[in-house]
């Protein structure tokens, strides 16, 4: 009892990061075993020798068209730089804002984590507050093969409780690479009417990792926005999850033409705001499109607002600095001066809550956005 509470406090201490294009490590499958070998094979199937980690690197600057990232274990992975997309008449950010890497974990820092096993036991306990706690802790072995099915049954189960569907879909958001993943999230959100509104949400916005290393991801948003999703919430959702893609030209303009749009209703202009925010520095016809809300008295104020706050992601473009500047002179509303005021030397803890952005603890660990959903 004492062993099993003691891993109950390590999962739900379960460090925060996220992955992108990693292997999927499938464990073997049991095929045409005898009963009498089951128990002979059965260990060597679902040991794990080692475990592994999700590296988070952030983009610290591009030189000779490479793109260095810092990493928080301390490392420095360098990417080439990707092919700038001119198709929407501007170019598309070279290098990703983050990549994610998978690192061997061995000696003394393995000890904190739960084994495969320990975990496999965990996910099937009859405590749902103990299966829950152990889909958290499953976010560092999402890449098992064995440790993803679990998890995956889980979220599909419609007899589970629906808190611990929606942690298993806030955990498969750690393995973005994996088509496997990416189809089973699909397929739940192509069944409208079927599953709760909470799930279909979460699902959405779960997908937002795999949406840079999948463009058939970013199709798959973008027609739920445009076409097929007809559930508010949940298309909103979609929205949200196109931020981490809101420099390509394909995404960026679905999300110009929902902010554009007077048959769109406030919450989700706003969201388009936000998840244009990410790619707003290589942007130039989204940021004129900011200036024109703010300056519409016609405008809904928190629209008006939501835009000022998005400008100080190009705050350091002079034109923006002069146009902030012209509004804290001569705005009449004093709540757009403030914001103008904010916006021209930004408090980064506000404003990766307002954006939903990724961020760094003092310890090291990235912060996944979605953790906060």
């Amino acid at each position: 009892m004492k062993n099993k509470l003691a891993i109950i406090l390590i999962a739900g201490l379960a460090p925060m990061g996220w992955s992108a294009g990693l292997e999927n490590l499938r464990a073997p499958q049991l095929a045409d075993i005898k009963a009498g070998e089951v128990t002979q094979l059965a260990p060597a199937i679902f040991q794990q020798p080692e475990l592994v980690k999700l590296d988070m690197c952030v983009l610290s600057e591009m030189k000779n068209n490479k793109c260095y990232f810092k990493c928080e274990s301390g490392a420095i992975a360098i990417e080439p730089a990707v092919r700038p997309d001119f198709s929407g008449g501007e170019p598309a950010g070279p290098c990703l804002p983050y990549i994610t890497r998978q690192i061997k974990v061995s000696g003394p820092a393995a000890e904190k984590y739960v084994t495969s096993n320990q975990l496999d036991d965990l996910l099937k306990d009859p405590s749902p507050e103990v299966r829950k706690a152990a889909v958290r802790s499953a976010k560092n072995q999402i890449q098992n093969g064995y440790t993803q099915d679990r998890v995956l049954t889980i979220f599909k189960n419609r007899n589970e409780r629906l808190d611990i569907r929606v942690e298993a879909a806030r955990t498969l958001s750690y393995s973005p690479g994996n088509y496997r993943v990416q189809d089973e999230l699909k397929g739940l959100l192509k069944y409208v009417g079927h599953e709760p509104q909470d799930l279909r949400v979460i699902t959405y916005k779960a997908l937002w990792s795999a949406a840079p290393v999948n463009s058939s991801i970013q199709d798959f948003l973008i027609d739920a926005v445009k076409n097929s999703e007809k559930d508010q919430a949940a298309r909103r959702a979609a929205i949200w999850a196109l931020f981490s893609v809101s420099n390509y030209s394909g995404p960026k303009d679905v999300l110009v033409n929902v902010l554009r749009s007077a048959n769109e209703d406030e919450a989700t202009r706003i969201e388009a705001i936000k998840s244009l925010y990410s790619g707003l520095t290589s942007q130039y016809r989204a940021v004129d499109l900011m200036k024109e809300l703010v300056r519409d008295i016609r405008e809904k104020r928190p629209v008006r607002l939501a835009a000022l706050k998005a400008l100080s992601g190009a705050s350091n473009d002079s034109s923006v600095q002069s146009f902030l500047e012209d509004i804290v002179r001569n705005e009449r509303d004093q709540d757009l001066r403030a914001a103008a005021v904010d916006a021209m030397s930004p408090d980064m803890t506000s404003l990766r809550e307002f954006f939903h952005l990724p961020y760094k603890l003092e310890h090291g660990f990235i912060v996944s956005p979605i953790e906060a959903e």
